[in-house]
């Protein structure tokens, strides 16, 4: 037996029409634990074969002290059911520590999928890090700056959310 790890790619695995393929995961899932925020960043496809895993790692992310907790959905190719049941639930459990989420950037997979189940108004929602700059022609305040002005986010918070910690 070899003492190698498998590599993903390097392998090939049936499809259902008898054609072999390269196994490739279709989700790839980043979390970086700050003191003042958890960011977890999700790209591929989130589906019923993996959806828990993103709640998993949501549940570990309660251990960290991190009041917030910002979920990176700009990179999501496919956004399923159980990609919803995953986020309720995910948003269930912060609650019940005393923490927030915020969906950040939500692709438009996931917007639809979310905007069409009635979803979308569960979450709060930020689709820029800060306000929008003064000559880039938006009329309407992007959601960020109207919670950055209500005081129900800091613009620092959002900020190290997306961009990680200041050097």
């Amino acid at each position: 037996m070899s003492d190698e790890q498998p590599v993903f790619g390097c392998h090939h695995v049936p499809t259902a029409s008898g054609v072999f393929r390269p196994d490739e995961p279709i989700m790839w899932l980043r979390c970086d634990t700050g003191a003042d925020v958890t960011r977890i960043s999700v790209a591929g496809e989130v589906d019923l074969s993996n959806a828990h895993l993103l709640t998993e790692l949501v549940e570990t992310a309660v251990a960290a002290s991190a009041p917030l907790v910002v979920i990176d959905l700009s990179e999501v190719r496919f956004f399923g059911a159980y990609g919803i049941s995953a986020l309720m639930l995910a948003q269930r459990v912060l609650a019940r520590h005393g923490r927030r989420l915020v969906l950040h950037r939500p692709s438009p997979a996931v917007r639809r999928v979310l905007g069409v189940t009635g979803t979308l108004t569960a979450f709060e929602v930020v689709h820029r890090p800060g306000p929008p700059a003064a000559d880039d022609g938006s009329a309407r305040p992007d959601l960020a700056a109207a919670l950055i002005r209500l005081g129900r986010i800091r613009y620092d918070e959002v900020d190290r959310a997306v961009h990680g910690p200041r050097d």
